[in-house]
């Protein structure tokens, strides 16, 4: 998959899981779903996984046994910084403590899960060539 086309679809699908988060919240009033620093949450979550996946992604293009390295790195580094900056917040701001937590996991397996779907594409187009 090719940077450009990856990029169209990374933006496309953080529009998909933004509006489907304003619905959910739209669809429940009376029930918090949504903490008061998710839109944060969003943009450090979408932030470290574009880092991640270029990291992963030049590994990949680099090829040999290296490439490990890069994709672990790059999803180690992803890992480590949301959680760092995940407990900040949930340190700095303790009201609502587990909704913030419940927020930036689902947010980062999300994301987590759109990278590697597309890293496996990658590895799986090298391999067909």
């Amino acid at each position: 998959m090719a940077l450009a086309r990856f990029l169209l679809f990374y933006h496309l699908f953080a529009v998909a899981v933004g509006i489907s988060s304003k619905s959910l919240e739209a669809l429940f009033p009376q029930t918090a779903i949504l903490s008061p620093h998710f839109w944060l949450i969003f943009v450090t979550v979408f932030a470290l996984t574009l880092i991640a996946y270029f990291i992963s992604d030049f590994g990949i293009r680099t090829g040999g046994e290296s490439s490990v390295y890069f994709i672990l790195g790059g999803l180690f580094i992803k890992l480590f910084l949301s959680l760092a900056i995940v407990g900040v917040f949930i340190i700095k701001f303790p009201e609502n403590k587990m909704l913030t937590a419940l927020n930036f996991f689902s947010l980062y397996f999300l994301f987590t899960i759109f990278e590697v779907t597309c890293l496996l594409r990658n590895l799986r187009d090298q391999n067909q060539t």
